[in-house]
């Protein structure tokens, strides 16, 4: 078993914390120079930010992710390395994944729910669109006329 903690100091008016625990099996083949790797990950995120203009969010979760692997072992590749390289490889997947499902969709979310532009400026510009879209509807009724 190994546990990963990391956690955020709250320096950039983030503050947040990132736990990871990664259980690994070990069959070792008959032949002793090879050994199947079995790796079940959990990675657990939490994030709040507090800005001025956003206000508050928190934002949590979790995702677990497994994997099996056959390597050789060898003075120059022993178990520790090869489960070291699996657990790295299995962080960097779960950081990206996190990455794409929170942060993306978290932000897909926010910009559809809040706009950071006055809703003044957002019926003006509609009303822009409206005018612009008739007067070419007039240019070009006026240009099949011709």
């Amino acid at each position: 078993v190994i546990l990963i903690k990391k956690a955020g100091d709250g320096s950039k008016k983030i503050k947040g914390c990132w736990d990871s625990i990664h259980v690994v099996e070990v069959q070792e083949k008959t032949s002793g120079r090879s050994a199947h790797y079995k790796l079940t990950s959990t990675a657990m995120l939490w994030l709040q930010t507090n800005k001025v203009g956003s206000g508050t969010m928190n934002l949590g979760g979790s995702l677990t992710r497994q994997t099996e692997s056959d390597a050789s072992v060898s003075d120059a590749s022993p178990h520790i390395a090869n489960i070291g390289r699996l657990v790295e490889d299995m962080e960097n997947m779960i950081r990206n994944t996190l990455n794409e499902i929170y942060f993306g969709k978290t932000k897909d979310i926010v910009n559809g729910l809040r706009s950071v532009q006055p809703l003044s400026d957002q019926r003006q510009q509609a009303a822009l669109r409206q005018d612009l879209a008739a007067a070419l509807q007039r240019r070009q009724a006026k240009g099949d006329s011709n």
